[in-house]
């Protein structure tokens, strides 16, 4: 039977070759020189050695180098997962692929996800995958190489949670961010409409278990006893599940999943042992402990009301008692990791047949790699000076300690997701008695989103251009699009959040897709236009508002402006016009070729395959 190591390491073999693949088939239409952002211009200002070896020898262009190592990436990945090889050198080789073509991925390829799998990939190859065989034995389990891992999902379980008690949100603070969260979310998945006409009670009950995950259940991750440690782990691939079960997250919730198996990894032991273990009277106490501990958690954080209407739930836990935490949680944290690491390290040296020296390197290597994942993590607190035992760290004064920072960002990174929960509306003629549940403000959604039109061939009507994932039309469902990431369809969203001024590359795909270009095309969920027999001749883009319909519910009636609907209904969104994105483009149009060119993109046109080959 293989060994969680063996396991893991087989998991993060698939995840990149997930990565790997999602990346090579959008490459074209995102970053090829035919694409929205060519990344032949940030290649050779971020890669310039390599860009001179590669391409200005004349070995291949950018494109084709990019895709060959894309291609690379896929091979490499599958070796891994088919726990051919596990060897250090191919997880970092993999790693290094993956940072080289995301960073050429330019704004595409900035998402948290892209960074935390760089970080696993590199704390994996050189802490966790075996470097004196060729894979990982099918009983040997590496219990010293898993405290780097345990500590890099502490922290972005963490981090994510604090920080939303930090950022002040209302939707937060009055635990109805769920309420927003499945219309809202980027790319919502099939099941996502149904979970929003949940009962408000259940959803804030919700808001309330994903802080006690994030949060103080975080700590057991970084347990020193193993079933402290699985009840933790557990307690994540439950969130993880139902984040899956709702959103598209691409392969963020399957690396999240596989970072706690490192978590569950104990001593050796065989089954009967471990029986054993599950039955005697230390395995009843840690569990009873993880208990007290988590029940001690929600009465701390969370209190019962009387609401007006019925009983709520508020979270009690401000920004600054969380400032307050931080000061000495953060330290408590590292230094506790670091003794358990070391202790580990010590126990394995003491070990009969043991090679000492190897060990004793590898449980330094695990130590020093465990302090530079916290250098984020240091700078979590608001104050920027954490306090352990009395002696308060004033970080941002220290140049060494800057010095430091800088030169860690490159392989250790902060985390922070869904800091602030964006699409909340407001209430138009505002009343003196809150209307909605439980006393508090009604949850009106208000998700922004762009729509495209375009005139088509010779027509003076406006079209609306379909897309494969965003929503669009009122009765298109979500789709299922994890673990791929459709990266343009998630920028989309972004854009919405702002202006066209501050999305260059929106307006580089309008250009590509007036000029025809098949490869952008094909990011449009249109066949005729992607077969080149029809052509667009004009586009603009209008601001909506967008909804999920809901269902005749009580709680659903008390929304100002929802769209009632039966079950029976095809319409799945409502959406209300808020204004215009970008006034019509046409192919030429002065302003916006001038406008790319001030951006730095090159409006020349699309790239033929004899123009690649020339180049």
């Amino acid at each position: 039977m293989a060994s969680l190591s063996a396991i893991y390491l087989r998991s993060l073999g698939v995840i990149f070759a997930i990565a790997f693949i999602s990346y090579h088939v959008q490459y074209p239409a995102l970053s090829s020189r035919a694409g929205i952002e060519p990344s032949e211009r940030l290649f050779r200002r971020a890669f310039p050695t390599l860009h001179a070896s590669v391409v200005e020898k004349g070995y291949a262009d950018a494109d084709t180098f990019v895709e060959l190592l894309s291609v690379l990436g896929v091979v490499l990945s599958a070796l891994i997962a088919s726990g051919i090889i596990h060897h250090g050198t191919l997880v970092l080789a993999v790693t290094a692929i993956y940072h080289f073509v995301a960073t050429l991925g330019a704004s595409f390829y900035t998402f948290q996800w892209d960074i935390l799998l760089v970080e696993t990939g590199f704390l994996t190859g050189l802490c966790f995958a075996p470097w004196r065989s060729v894979r990982a034995s099918s009983g040997k389990q590496c219990e010293v190489g898993s405290w780097p891992l345990r500590f890099l999902l502490f922290k972005l379980m963490y981090m994510s949670g604090v920080v939303k008690i930090q950022a002040n949100c209302p939707a937060w603070q009055n635990l109805t961010a769920l309420e927003f969260h499945f219309a809202t979310q980027c790319l919502p998945g099939p099941l996502a409409w149904y979970a929003s006409q949940l009962h408000p009670f259940l959803l804030r009950l919700g808001v309330a278990a994903t802080f006690v995950i994030e949060i103080p259940a975080a700590f057991l991750l970084i347990s020193p006893f193993v079933s402290m440690r699985k009840i933790g782990a557990w307690l994540q691939i439950l969130l993880q599940v139902l984040i899956i079960l709702t959103g598209s997250y691409n392969f963020f919730n399957l690396l999240t999943i596989a970072l706690c198996m490192p978590c569950m990894i104990g001593e050796e032991s065989s089954a009967d042992e471990r029986k054993a273990k599950q039955l005697s009277v230390g395995h009843r106490l840690q569990v009873l402990a993880c208990a007290t501990f988590l029940a001690w958690a929600c009465k701390e954080m969370f209190v019962l009301e009387n609401g007006q209407n019925a009983v709520g739930l508020r979270l009690t836990t401000s920004s600054q008692d969380c400032d307050v935490l931080l000061e000495w949680a953060i330290p408590l944290a590292l230094v506790a990791t670091l003794v358990f690491a070391a202790v580990t390290g010590v126990r394995g040296i003491a070990k009969k047949n043991a090679n000492r020296f190897t060990v004793a390197v590898h449980t330094l290597v695990c130590c020093a790699c465990i302090s530079i994942a916290a250098v984020p993590f240091l700078s979590l607190s608001n104050t920027h000076q954490p306090t352990f035992l009395g002696v308060r760290w004033d970080i941002n004064r220290s140049k060494t300690w800057n010095t430091f920072r800088r030169h860690s960002s490159r392989v250790s990174h902060g985390y922070g997701l869904f800091r602030r929960m964006t699409g909340v509306g407001h209430q138009q003629h505002q009343s003196d008695e809150p209307v909605g549940w439980a006393g508090l403000p009604p949850s009106i959604v208000a998700r922004p989103e762009i729509i495209l039109e375009a005139r088509i061939d010779d027509s003076e009507e406006w079209r609306e251009l379909d897309f494969r994932w965003k929503p669009g039309r009122v009765d298109k469902r979500p789709r299922q699009a994890a673990p791929h990431q459709p990266r343009f369809d998630w920028r989309m969203w972004f854009a919405a959040l702002g202006t066209v001024q501050r999305n260059p590359w929106l307006v580089s795909f309008v250009h590509k897709i007036l000029l025809g270009c098949p490869a952008v095309l094909d990011l449009l969920d249109e066949p005729e236009l992607a077969a080149g027999t029809q052509r667009i001749t004009s586009v603009r883009a209008n601001l909506y508002e967008y909804d999920f319909t809901r269902l005749g519910t009580k709680w659903a009636r008390r929304i100002p402006g929802a769209h009632i609907v039966n079950a029976s209904s095809d319409q799945v969104w409502s959406r209300k016009l808020v204004g215009q994105y970008f006034p019509p483009l046409e192919v030429g149009n002065q302003s916006l070729l001038d406008f790319l060119t001030h951006a730095g993109y090159d409006p020349s046109g699309c790239s033929t395959t004899e123009d690649r080959c020339k180049g």
